[in-house]
C-alpha cells in the first residue's frame, strides 16, 4: 500500500516537472515471471523514479547503502522495496552486509519480482555510458544456475534519455530494449564464473548502447549538440523528444563516420558551426526560426492574437503568479544551496516540491476560508485552481519570452532581407556538410 501511493505521488511529481515522458516499445516490458531491468544512470534518484513509474508491476530497487545508515531508514526503505549494497566507493555502512544483500536478491528474482539496477553503479549528468560493474551479471548467472536454467530469468536494458535532464519542463525518452536471456552464458558460468559474468556485462554494454545515445569525445559531444540546435525545430511537422533524440543520434553517427573517412572535415564543420551560432547570437535569432517563412501579415495577425490572449488571460496569470512564485523561486534558490552536484537538482525539485507546494496551497485555503467564509465548494474549486493556473503561469511567461523572440525575428526579417537569406543558405551550406559526400 504504501509503495503504491508513494508512486502515485512522485508519478505526479515526475508528470509536473517534465513536459514530455516518451517510452518507446513499452511492450517489452510486458514480461512474466523474473526480470532485472538495466538502465544508465545519469539523474540519481530521478532514474530509479521513472524505472518505476513505467512499470505497471511492483519493482524493486539495489541503491547504495549509504541510504541506509540508520535503523528506521533501512526499515522505510526496505518496505519500498529497496536493497542496501555496500560500494567500494563510500566504504561499509554498519548493518548492511553485501552477502546478506545479494541473497535478498537472489529469494527476490526467484519469486518472479522485478529488480532494478545501474550497472554503472554512479550517477553523473552525461551523455556517456560509463563502465558498467559487474554485479548484475553475477546476480542473473547465479539465480538462473540454481534453477538449472529452468527459472526463465529475463534481463532488460533501458536507455533513460533526457533533454535538459535538470530544467523544470525539460523532456525524457526512455527506448526499452529487448529481454536479454542468459541462458547462453550458463555453461560457463559452472567452470569459470568470472569470465561468464565479464562476458555478460559486455553484452549489456552492447545493448544499452542500442537504446541509450551515449558519447565518449567530449569535444564532439559538444559539436553534436551545437549542430542539434541548429537543426532542431519546433516548425517542422516531426518534433517531440524522440525526433530531437533521434536527430542528435543521426548527427552523432554521421560525425563518427566523417571521423573515419575524411577527418579533415570535421575541423571545418566545427569551425563553420560555430560562426553561425555566434551570428545568430549575434541578431538575436533562434535558429529554427530560420524554417519559417517570413509573410509579414500573417506575422501581424499572429502578433495581434497573442496579445489579445495575453490580455485576457493576464487574470488567470496574475492569480497563479501569486499562488506560486513563492514556492517555485524559493526551490530554486535553496536546491542549488544544497548541492552542487547537478545530479541531484531534479530530484531535489520534485521531492520539496512535493512538500512545499501542498503545504502552501493549504496556507492559502486557510487564509481564504478566513478571510471569505465560502462553501466547501467554493474552497474545493479554489484549491484545484492553484496548480493549474501556477502552471498556467510558468506557460504565459514562457509564451511571453516566445512572442519577443518571434517580434525581434519579424524586425531582423522585414528589414534585413538579404542577411535573413544568407543566413538560411549558411545553415543549407552546413547540413549539405555534414550530409552529402
Amino acid at each position: 500500500m504504501l509503495y503504491r501511493i508513494l508512486k502515485l505521488i512522485v508519478g505526479l511529481g515526475i508528470r509536473s516537472y517534465y513536459r514530455e515522458i516518451r517510452i518507446l516499445n513499452r511492450e517489452n516490458l510486458d514480461q512474466e515471471g523474473p526480470v532485472i531491468l538495466i538502465a544508465n544512470h545519469p539523474n540519481t534518484l530521478m532514474d530509479a523514479w521513472i524505472m518505476g513509474y513505467i512499470n505497471r508491476r511492483r519493482v524493486h530497487f539495489m541503491a547504495k547503502a549509504t541510504f541506509f545508515n540508520s535503523p528506521l531508514k533501512r526499515r522505510l526503505l526496505g518496505a519500498l522495496g529497496m536493497i542496501p549494497i555496500n560500494r567500494k566507493s563510500d566504504g561499509v555502512v554498519s548493518g548492511v552486509a553485501n552477502k546478506d544483500s545479494f541473497e535478498a536478491c537472489y529469494a527476490l528474482l526467484e519469486s518472479g519480482e522485478i529488480l532494478v539496477v545501474f550497472p554503472e553503479g554512479t550517477s553523473y549528468l552525461e551523455r556517456k555510458l560509463r563502465e558498467l560493474k559487474t554485479g548484475t551479471a553475477r546476480i542473473a548467472l547465479e539465480v538462473e544456475a540454481r534453477s538449472n536454467g529452468q527459472l526463465g530469468l529475463k534481463v532488460i536494458p533501458i536507455g533513460l534519455n533526457y533533454l535538459s535532464a535538470d530544467t523544470f519542463r525539460g523532456s525524457v525518452m526512455i527506448n526499452v530494449g529487448k529481454p536479454i536471456s542468459v541462458d547462453a552464458f550458463l555453461d560457463e558460468y559452472k567452470t569459470n564464473q568470472g569470465i561468464a559474468a565479464k562476458k555478460l556485462t559486455e553484452r549489456f554494454r552492447s545493448e544499452l548502447s542500442r537504446v541509450f545515445v551515449t558519447m565518449d569525445d567530449n569535444v564532439k559531444e559538444q559539436l553534436v549538440h551545437q549542430l542539434t540546435y541548429l537543426f532542431d525545430s519546433r516548425y517542422k511537422e516531426t518534433k517531440g523528444v524522440k525526433h530531437s533524440i533521434g536527430m542528435l543520434k543521426e548527427i552523432q553517427d554521421r560525425l563518427d563516420e566523417l571521423s573515419v573517412t575524411v577527418p579533415w572535415k570535421i575541423e571545418e564543420i566545427n569551425e563553420e558551426t560555430g560562426d553561425l551560432i555566434r551570428t545568430l547570437s549575434f541578431f538575436g535569432i533562434r535558429p529554427d526560426f530560420l524554417d519559417r517563412p517570413y509573410r509579414p501579415m500573417l506575422y501581424l495577425r499572429q502578433t495581434i492574437q497573442s496579445y489579445l490572449f495575453l490580455l485576457l488571460t493576464i487574470p488567470f496569470f496574475l492569480f497563479g503568479f501569486l499562488h506560486n512564485a513563492l514556492p517555485y523561486y524559493g526551490i530554486g534558490k535553496l536546491v542549488p544551496r544544497l548541492t552542487k552536484e547537478v545530479e541531484y537538482h531534479a530530484p531535489l525539485v520534485v521531492l520539496i516540491g512535493l512538500v512545499s507546494y501542498p503545504l502552501v496551497y493549504v496556507l492559502w485555503c486557510v487564509l481564504f476560508n478566513f478571510l471569505f467564509d465560502p462553501s466547501w465548494l467554493e474552497l474545493l474549486i479554489y484549491g484545484a485552481s492553484l496548480p493549474l493556473t501556477g502552471l498556467f503561469a510558468h506557460f504565459f511567461l514562457r509564451y511571453i519570452r516566445h512572442l519577443t523572440s518571434k517580434q525581434q525575428f519579424s524586425r531582423f526579417a522585414r528589414r534585413r532581407k538579404i542577411v535573413f537569406s544568407q543566413l538560411k543558405a549558411q545553415r543549407a551550406q552546413l547540413k549539405e556538410l555534414i550530409f552529402n559526400d
